[in-house]
């Protein structure tokens, strides 16, 4: 098939359309609006079509579970076979790939384990420090102690138990020690797309160069943009086309894509002053000449936010702005419950697409989990999800666990015994009990013999019993579906929540010091202080289109009872265009 007749390759400018083209290994740079997703998923479609006589797989990494079901979502409106792509996150990426096919090889994990999840870990931690009674200070990192460091990792070996971190490490370990582990996934894999590289860490680079190196005929292509690495804290880097050309073993080309197809100029110009790696950006949105409105409140109390933001949303609304145009953001969840809660109150007859508190944490590595989102969301609706889900049930128990099912088990089978397990309408906590002990029972696993399996059971059953308590949540079966429920309307998320995604209109508030940049980077690490500062504040400003509109609010204190100060570099700026 010649390029010409890939009719969605005409939704691209030039640029975009000889990225998604290429057959060579890049780094592909871009400011916000810029269409970095759109470049990738449409480099997907093209590699899937035009190999499609291959078996080889084209990947893509992403940070965010969200961002991999949008990539996929996208392509399913191409018709686009994803029989030979795959899309989800590095964590994802390294279970299906690394671990389950090769657990035998690591004496670690070879008869079984369990992923924890934060309850877990922090009980953990609690139980530990109460042994060796140890005190631990406000946001202090508990594995900062050797001892309670050693003693976690003693019991997470006991238990046959791993995290989130050693994951990577036994993914590396297994990749480094195993030459042909590398050459099988090196022969399987036709291309890899890191999206938002700048967020990758140092083993997860080092993953991807054990398989690069492997096999030169790869090609990968990292994406993202520098000035929205908000996760510095946490270990996530740029690495520049020297360091990814050495990590590699290969030659990558830089690519940039220009213009931004979202915003204002005004917009842009205001955001653009946040960069930590300066570069002129011009609009080529359709709004590029609006003014729109940039505004800054900086005498506003806590208390009397909720009221203000509801009248800027009557506002847009009765302007035309669509309620999935608008977006509440701050930097904190703490902050974003009580704002969505009185808001909730007060524009009774709006939609608002925010998480609820729930019973159930969203926990998508848990089996546990993935049967609760089968049980209490609709069995008709988006029939190939649930089929995947079911498939994702299956491998965690026989390739995570080490238990045998029976022949018959396949993910129709798992999804028929989840929608005809009995229903408790009073009690959400007894519907899952039952769906579960029906699983086991059709699936012939006896959990008195599965201790492992049996754990992960009833800490999931006691995580939803304390989130029951500690909320005052109801626990009927509407207060369970709403674990799972789409919602629409305005939008409520916090400044790492929204990063990739636009709206007409922005109303973000905690620019605080403390909060922006938090406590932690002003104490500890006063070097990156201002430059972790103006990247939260480069992606928070760069999600509007066309209004922005700006809170630090009085009234918020430390635990000391201080109070919190607007973000310097904020109101520096503000004073620069004269907002205030």
């Amino acid at each position: 098939m010649n390029v010409e007749e890939l009719w969605f390759l005409a939704d691209l400018n030039p640029k975009q359309r000889a990225v998604c083209t290429s057959d060579k290994n890049a780094i592909l740079t871009a400011c916000p609006g810029s269409g970095k997703t759109r470049t990738l998923t449409y480099r997907l479609a093209f590699l899937s079509i035009m190999h499609a006589d291959s078996n080889n797989l084209n990947i893509a990494i992403t940070y965010t579970n969200r961002a991999s079901e949008e990539i996929r979502n996208r392509l399913l409106s191409f018709n686009i076979d994803l029989s030979k792509i795959w899309a989800g996150t590095i964590h994802q990426f390294c279970l299906e790939f690394i671990i389950r096919p090769y657990s035998m090889y690591s004496k670690r994990i070879s008869r079984g384990y369990r992923i924890i999840d934060e309850f877990v870990q922090k009980r953990y931690i609690k139980e530990i420090c109460e042994q060796f009674q140890i005190r631990l200070g406000f946001n202090e990192d508990p594995f900062a102690h050797p001892k309670i460091d050693k003693e976690y990792k003693r019991r997470l070996e006991e238990n046959k138990e791993i995290d989130f971190d050693i994951i990577l490490d036994l993914s590396f370990e297994l990749l480094n020690n195993n030459a042909f582990i590398r050459q099988n996934l090196s022969n399987i894999l036709r291309s890899i797309h890191v999206d938002e590289y700048q967020d990758t860490n140092d083993i997860q680079y080092k993953i991807l160069g054990l398989i690069a190196c492997e096999n030169n005929r790869i090609k990968f292509f990292f994406i993202g943009d520098v000035n929205q690495a908000i996760y510095g804290g946490i270990g996530g880097i740029a690495k520049s086309k020297t360091e990814l050309d050495e990590i590699c073993g290969t030659n990558f080309e830089v690519e940039q894509l220009d213009g931004c197809y979202r915003s204002t100029q005004r917009v842009i110009d205001f955001y653009s002053n946040f960069q930590v790696a300066s570069s002129d950006i011009s609009s080529e949105s359709n709004l590029k000449d609006e003014l729109g409105i940039i505004t800054h409140d900086k005498t506003i109390d806590k208390d009397d936010l909720p009221v203000k933001i509801a009248t800027i949303i009557n506002e847009q609304l009765e302007l035309g702005v669509p309620e999935k145009e608008i977006c509440i953001i701050a930097p904190q969840w703490a902050l974003l419950y009580p704002v969505s809660k009185s808001l909730r109150a007060l524009l009774p007859n709006v939609g608002f697409d925010a998480p609820d508190v729930t019973p159930i944490k969203y926990d998508p590595m848990n089996v546990f989990y993935l049967i609760s989102k089968l049980k209490f969301s609709v069995a008709g609706k988006n029939t190939s999800m649930r089929k995947r889900i079911a498939n994702e049930i299956i491998s965690i128990l026989t390739e995570d666990y080490k238990i045998h099912l029976p022949i018959y088990v396949d993910c129709y089978f798992i999804l028929k015994c989840i929608n005809s397990a009995e229903v408790c309408d009073e009690n959400g906590v007894e519907t899952l009990t039952n769906t579960l002990d029906f699983l086991c029972s059709s699936c012939v696993i006896d959990l008195e013999q599965e201790n492992h399996l049996k754990k992960a059971y009833t800490d999931f059953i006691d995580k939803i019993n304390q989130r029951i308590t500690d909320y005052s949540l109801s626990a009927d079966m509407n207060t369970f579906k709403k674990s799972f429920q789409e919602k629409s309307g305005v939008v409520i998320n916090s400044y790492h929540g929204v990063k990739g995604e636009e709206y007409t209109t922005v109303i973000a508030f905690g620019f605080l010091n403390g909060l922006i940049p938090n406590w932690d980077l002003i104490i500890n690490k006063k070097d990156s202080r201002t430059t972790e500062t103006l990247k939260l504040l480069y992606v928070a400003c760069s999600r509007s289109k066309k209004n922005l509109y700006l809170f630090s609010e009085q009234g918020r204190t430390t635990k000391r009872g201080d109070s919190l100060t607007p973000t310097d570099e904020l109101i520096n700026l503000c004073n620069m265009f004269d907002l205030d």
